[in-house]
Parts: C-alpha cells; sequence; structure tokens
C-alpha cells in the first residue's frame, strides 16, 4: 500500500501528460488543416477567375476550426512573406483563440484578377492559444502553416 501511495501520483502525472499531449496534437493538425485549406483554396483558382478574397478564406478557416474553437480572429494581413513576428505582423492568440495571419504576393486582399502576374505567392498561418492546464508548462501557441502558388 505505501508503494503504491508513493507511485500513484506519478502514475496519474504521466497519464494527464499523455492525454495533453494528445490533446495538443489534436489542436496542431487542426491550425495545420486549415491554414493548408485556405491556401488550396486561393491557389485553386484559375487563370480565368479572380482571387477569392480574404473574407472568403477567413471563412473558410473558421468553418475548419469550428470543431475546436469559435474565437477566430482573421484575417491580419501581411505585407511580407514568412517568418511572421508576433506582436509585429499578428497578436499573440489568447487561450482558445485562433489568429489568421495571411500574406497575398502581389495581390491586395488576396483578390487578385486575370491580368496580375502568375504565380503569386500565397501564405497562410494559423497560430492558436492552447491552454494546456500548466501541466506541460502553461500557455503554448500552436501553429499550422501552408504555402501555396496561385494562377492569379
Amino acid at each position: 500500500m505505501v508503494e503504491f501511495a508513493i507511485t500513484l501520483p506519478i502514475l496519474i502525472a504521466l497519464v494527464a501528460g499523455v492525454l495533453e499531449l494528445g490533446r495538443g496534437y489534436t489542436f496542431a493538425i487542426a491550425t495545420s488543416d486549415a491554414a493548408r485549406d485556405a491556401a488550396r483554396y486561393a491557389a485553386g483558382k484559375t487563370a480565368t477567375t479572380n482571387g477569392p478574397g480574404l473574407a472568403s478564406m477567413c471563412s473558410l478557416v473558421t468553418a475548419d476550426l469550428a470543431s475546436v474553437t469559435s474565437n477566430v480572429s482573421c484575417p491580419t494581413q501581411v505585407s511580407h512573406p514568412p517568418p511572421f513576428t508576433v506582436g509585429t505582423d499578428y497578436t499573440n492568440p489568447v487561450a482558445g483563440q485562433a489568429v489568421v495571419a495571411i500574406y497575398c504576393g502581389a495581390s491586395s486582399n488576396c483578390t487578385g484578377s486575370v491580368t496580375t502576374l502568375a504565380a503569386t505567392e500565397v501564405d497562410v498561418s494559423v497560430y492558436y492559444g492552447f491552454s494546456d492546464l500548466n501541466l506541460l508548462g502553461g500557455g503554448i501557441t500552436i501553429s499550422g502553416s501552408s504555402r501555396a502558388t496561385t494562377s492569379w
């Protein structure tokens, strides 16, 4: 009984840590998928159509993250390609919040038209404030990003 009483807190901490890592991994996959879908959405526009615009991309990301959070702050348009800097290019997300930063290349607001340069780079980054119940050190920002080349 004494040995069990000594080892039980360690076992509980290990199980809780594994569960928190699993939760964090789930959020990491969700943010990566949302960024990938938004970049793919922009790149999927053909040379005969205009770009989708920031509002459409934000709606897509918000729908992708609906199972994770309803607190999505987007979009923050950045005027340079990644890496994006917290505090300068986007605000650091609070626990349970997702922040989306988008670089639209040569296009303004990712609404490129047919006559603009081809092969425009679009970068989408999603940052999520993960609250890990202080088991792994407190608030962690999980990020996912994706780059696509579009025909507009």
